[in-house]
């Protein structure tokens, strides 16, 4: 086993979240028990209602999942577009040595920059969107020494960032699952109420088995909120996407902005 994945924190903040909410419920729990409140024997209604929650969970679950792992892609494919866009402008520089490709790889770092400003300081997306509007401008500069394919290959990509942006800011400001939220919040209100004041011949199993079953659903319930929100970065999630492709991508461009600053000797 790696040692450092075992005590990596991230892996258990949710559960370092839930245990409080843990500890409140067995101390409730104990208290019913004390004060005789438990109204109800453990039968196959209060199991019906265990297994919709457990069913409910589940398919919000699959469902932030998926849309989880197309988001997680995302940051790796806007440095690709970024790169894509790079790779040809130092082409032309090679090929043309009047073209001075500082301009645009000044430009294509500051939509990497803003992406980044955007999504860990919570800046307005409109940052990213003047940045790629004004990427045209030095697509015009650029299109003085290539052939037309060439730009049109690029606008294509600049298309692509664009798109993926507006997903990313669909994705962090729109909660899709808004209505599925407030049925589960029941049913799990529900369903720890009759952990509560369900009963069974040996209060030590129903008391141990009720403490995991409420742990698992309010895991489960922070997971996906983690996971329907991928794109939060304010330090209470433990699912966010790892932006750090586009950090790296960020610093190449600037340590070859700053070569290119170098007098040249000779």
């Amino acid at each position: 086993m790696n040692l450092r994945k075992f005590t990596d924190l991230s892996k258990w903040s949710i559960l370092l979240k839930v245990l409080p909410l843990t500890a409140l419920f067995c101390l409730a729990k104990w208290i019913v028990h004390q004060m005789q409140w438990e109204f109800g024997k453990f039968d196959s209604q209060v199991g019906s209602l265990l297994a919709a929650v457990t069913f409910i969970l589940a398919f919000m679950l699959n469902g932030t999942l998926n849309d989880y792992r197309t988001s997680e892609d995302m940051p790796s494919q806007i440095v690709n577009a970024v790169e894509t866009i790079q790779d040809t402008n130092l082409f032309i520089a090679a090929r043309k040595p009047d073209y001075d490709p500082t301009l645009l790889t000044e430009g294509l770092a500051e939509i990497l920059k803003s992406v980044l400003l955007c999504l860990k300081q919570g800046q307005p997306f409109i940052r990213v969107q003047n940045a790629l509007t004004n990427l045209n401008q030095l697509l015009a500069q650029f299109s003085k020494f290539c052939e037309i394919p060439a730009i049109s290959r690029l606008q294509g990509e600049q298309a692509k960032i664009r798109l993926l942006i507006d997903r990313i800011q669909r994705i962090r400001d729109t909660d899709f699952l808004a209505a599925a939220y407030g049925l589960l919040h029941v049913l799990i209100i529900a369903s720890s109420s009759a952990l509560l004041i369900t009963r069974t011949d040996d209060f030590n199993t129903n008391f141990i088995v009720s403490g995991f079953l409420f742990t698992s659903f309010m895991y489960l319930l922070f997971l996906v909120y983690d996971l329907d929100n991928p794109f939060e970065y304010n330090g209470t999630s433990s699912a966010d996407i790892d932006l750090s492709s586009i950090e790296k991508s960020y610093h190449r461009l600037r340590e070859e902005l700053l070569k290119n600053d170098e007098p040249k000797i000779g």
